[in-house]
């Protein structure tokens, strides 16, 4: 959570949906509008980069020099704590407080609006639903299409190479996973005696062979170490080439420009 005062009041840019709860946990919980374009002045809001603001001020009309003779160049601007946005469709509002040195003129093209996302510590709300969406199966594209309403694959699967390099995602992805399990019984114990099970009941000597060898990986009798984390998420990083992978420490998440 990041605040800033105005006239000797605090406003707040919330990480995520608990966050958001925890503050008004004495008060009404206010509702949190999908889409700012279409919302009103005062109303808390999903800002592009996944975090929670709040709408100071909204004008449904602004003269701009793109503006003809039939057609408006904008809906109208918002306002928030961060910085000023004009309405339109290919607007990104994000929350990020360097990017806007004077949150009184709208904002310029945010060159890299991936860079909230590698600052972010905790997870938001929808990196939560991707981590989950990646846990149960869906794949990273789709998790993230998902999670986020992203309708364009190639964006989305940009963008989820990025989240998946980050360590509040790899965390998240690893607390789902656990709950899961918890869920259906399933811990280091159940997995080692099924295999041991496998191991001295089956008829089958390729899976003796195969069940033998995956408890000496687990125990280290094999001089192997095996690396958890990086088995578990192999099927996440399925679809991407090595090329893609080795580059996506230096991708930076592309949006559309705000014009």
């Amino acid at each position: 959570m990041q605040k800033k005062k105005i006239k000797n009041k605090y406003h707040y840019v919330f990480d995520t949906l608990e966050e958001f709860k925890e503050h008004f946990k004495d008060t009404e919980i206010p509702n949190v509008q999908s889409n700012w374009r279409f919302s009103k002045e005062n109303d808390w809001v999903w800002s592009d980069d996944g975090r929670i603001l709040q709408l100071l001020k909204v004008a449904h009309k602004v003269n701009h020099h793109g503006d003809r003779k039939n057609y408006k160049f904008a809906r109208g601007w918002v306002r928030t704590i961060v910085g000023t946005f004009l309405n339109r469709d290919k607007t990104i509002m994000d929350s990020d407080f360097d990017a806007h040195a004077n949150r009184y003129t709208f904002s310029k093209t945010i060159k890299n609006p991936a860079k909230q996302v590698r600052k972010r510590i905790n997870p938001t709300n929808k990196e939560k639903e991707f981590a989950t969406n990646v846990v149960v199966g869906m794949g990273a594209v789709k998790a993230y299409m998902t999670a986020f309403s992203e309708d364009n694959s190639t964006n989305a699967r940009k963008k989820a190479m990025v989240l998946l390099k980050q360590e509040r995602i790899m965390k998240e992805i690893d607390k789902s996973a656990l709950e899961i399990a918890k869920e259906l019984g399933i811990d280091h114990k159940y997995v080692l005696e099924k295999l041991k099970h496998l191991a001295d009941y089956s008829e089958d000597d390729a899976i003796i062979l195969s069940s033998t060898k995956e408890l000496g990986k687990a125990l280290g009798t094999l001089g192997t170490i095996i690396k958890q984390k990086e088995l578990g998420v192999v099927g996440m990083f399925q679809g991407f080439s090595p090329k893609e992978l080795e580059s996506a420490d230096r991708k930076i998440l592309t949006e559309n420009n705000e014009e």
